[in-house]
């Protein structure tokens, strides 16, 4: 940069930056979130009725340039001098997706997909990784039999979709002789009468396996290894699936996962993550190979009488007690959890104790997995999924820049809220939790103190933000907990503090359900321009229409993913209108 444009650049940085217009005035250390107290904002000013600049006053200077070496923002390049999103060659777009080839077209970053089948680096699973419009998913690999874990002849190795299976074959125990028509494999044992079937073993299981794909049920009805495979979708909407035997699905251990539509272009149902598939048989009280029956082993004498799926509410902290379901004497345990995307809890607090907790820092389904070897050194486990559900409406923001960019997430309920970074919207101005019951007045009553992690007879504000993160890893939130039938809320995304390009995801759930993702790769928002109260960019990303059952209560909800003037997502500069 020439000595001439930086002196201009400092002037101008001096005059338009007013005092206290940033929450990130380096008080804070990095990784820390700050506290709840009552009257404390720290996104702007400290008076609730000043949070930052009017509409129109941007506090911000746009970044001048004369070569691109000026533009200190990821793939930034000077464009009639001024720093803007771009690329100059191919090298300038290379990214870590390994389903895209990317290059420079007309100045910007162009993913090109194809579809394709990748190395199988793990043989004998039944599946393989593929490419499929520029996601990593997992497809069947029929010829990528298991290994033989039972000598028995008539037992066989076999693929049921994505899952290896020891088929017992009966047709191998059988032949011309009407003795022995009926004949049955039994694995361990080889062929036996129907008379003298031992009481442990399971009727045969049929996987449910059809020829052709189901749309909408969410299965992987033609063993493909996709749950509705080359189905349409609506973009950004989420639904349950199963990608194991369709008869096995909800039988036993075997739990739903969740997989999104992705590709705004061209939607299609992204892979089936989470969740638990069939797995061998063992002796710890549940039905592990989902057959339908529980325990199907002989001598089946286990220690552990795993639990069934549990459900709590997320921002909690949550009790692993093993003494629940554990009986013989232990020698050690091993807990491990793997927690739902976009979350940040990593091993429970005390991974080697009998009792130990997990932070629930996002809602969805957390799998919880527990080894015990006892007295006599034998092992057992077993794995379970808790899931973490909040009631009415919430919205969960990350993003990939935490520790050195603030964003805020805000939501304004339509017909009621005037404009965003006002008090007729929910924010960290007026929102937070730790504002007791003030704040923004949308005629909710307020939420029991259980709802904001405090005690009996306490209440909590509705709505409220529970984390204003500006320098931590858990993921900002907004909740509205009971919901009337009808109202129609809208969420906002605005950069208000870092130099970094961000890519935000936010995540909405009603009722417990996770109903949308938006932000996710490949359809990414890049927000770079920065700024106090509505300055900088602002990405309003979708509106949720609430659905109430007037008897029970529960609620359920469509979203709509906002579009822009120029087609794409709605994302503005230094603009607080809804």
């Amino acid at each position: 940069m020439t000595p001439l444009l930086s002196a201009a650049l400092l002037l101008l940085t001096a005059i338009a930056t007013p005092a206290c217009s940033s929450d990130d005035d380096g008080v804070e250390p990095p990784g820390t979130i700050e506290p709840t107290m009552p009257g404390d904002v720290t996104d702007g000013p400290s008076d609730p009725g000043d949070v930052g600049s009017e509409p129109g006053d941007t506090s911000q200077v746009e970044f001048e340039c004369i070569l691109d070496v000026d533009c200190t923002g990821e793939r930034q390049i000077c464009v009639n001098a001024e720093c803007v999103d771009g690329c100059r060659e191919d090298e300038d777009c290379v990214d870590d997706n390994i389903c895209t080839t990317n290059v420079c077209r007309n100045s910007r970053c162009e993913a090109i997909t194809t579809d394709r089948l990748l190395p199988d680096e793990t043989p004998g699973d039944c599946k393989r990784p593929a490419c499929e419009n520029g996601v990593l998913i997992e497809v069947a690999s029929p010829a990528d039999l298991p290994p033989r874990s039972d000598d028995t002849f008539c037992v066989e190795p076999r693929c049921q979709g994505t899952t290896p299976v020891q088929f017992p074959n009966n047709e191998l125990c059988r032949s011309d002789d009407p003795l022995d028509a009926d004949n049955l494999c039994v694995p361990g044992q080889g062929c036996v009468v129907p008379e003298d079937l031992p009481d442990w073993v399971c009727e045969p299981f049929d996987p449910g396996y059809l020829d052709q794909e189901v749309c909408g049920d969410g299965q992987d009805n033609n063993g493909d290894g996709r749950a509705d495979g080359d189905c349409p979708c609506e973009f950004g909407t989420v639904q349950r699936c199963f990608i194991g035997p369709p008869n096995a699905r909800g039988v036993g251990q075997c739990t739903d996962g969740i997989q999104q539509c992705v590709n705004r272009d061209n939607p299609t149902w992204g892979p089936c993550t989470g969740g638990i598939l069939p797995s061998p048989e063992v002796c710890n009280g549940r039905d592990n190979s989902c057959n339908g029956c529980v325990d199907d082993l002989p001598d089946c004498t286990g220690v552990l009488q795993c639990p069934e799926n549990q459900v709590t509410q997320p921002f909690r902290e949550y009790v692993l007690d093993a003494s629940a379901f554990v009986d013989a004497t232990v020698e050690s345990y091993e807990w491990v959890v793997i927690p739902p995307a976009n979350s940040n809890a990593g091993v429970p607090n005390n991974p080697n104790s009998p009792v130990t907790s997990m932070f629930m820092d996002v809602s969805g389904d957390y799998l919880v997995s527990l080894t015990v070897t006892d007295d006599k050194q034998d092992t057992f486990g077993c794995s379970w999924i808790v899931s973490a559900q909040g009631s009415g409406l919430r919205g969960e923001l990350v993003w990939d820049t935490f520790g050195s960019v603030d964003l805020d997430l805000h939501l304004a309920l339509l017909g009621t809220s005037t404009r965003f970074c006002d008090n007729s919207s929910c924010y960290y101005a007026n929102c937070r939790a730790g504002r007791g019951t003030g704040g923004v007045n949308w005629g909710y009553d307020p939420s029991p103190g259980e709802a904001c992690g405090r005690g009996a007879g306490q209440t909590c504000p509705n709505p409220r933000l529970d984390i204003d993160n500006i320098r931590g890893q858990d993921p900002e939130n907004i909740n509205v907990d009971n919901p009337n039938n009808g109202d129609v809320f809208r969420f906002m995304i605005h950069k208000f503090s870092g130099a970094a390009p961000t890519r935000p995801v936010l995540s909405v759930y009603c009722g417990g359900g996770l109903a949308a993702v938006v932000g996710e790769a490949p359809d990414t928002v890049t927000l770079t321009q920065a700024g106090g109260g509505c300055g900088g960019q602002t990405w309003r990303v979708a509106d949720v229409n609430m659905i109430v059952d007037p008897d029970t209560g529960a609620t359920a909800c469509t979203v709509d993913i906002l579009t822009g003037s120029s087609g794409g997502f709605d994302v503005r500069t230094s603009s607080s209108e809804l």
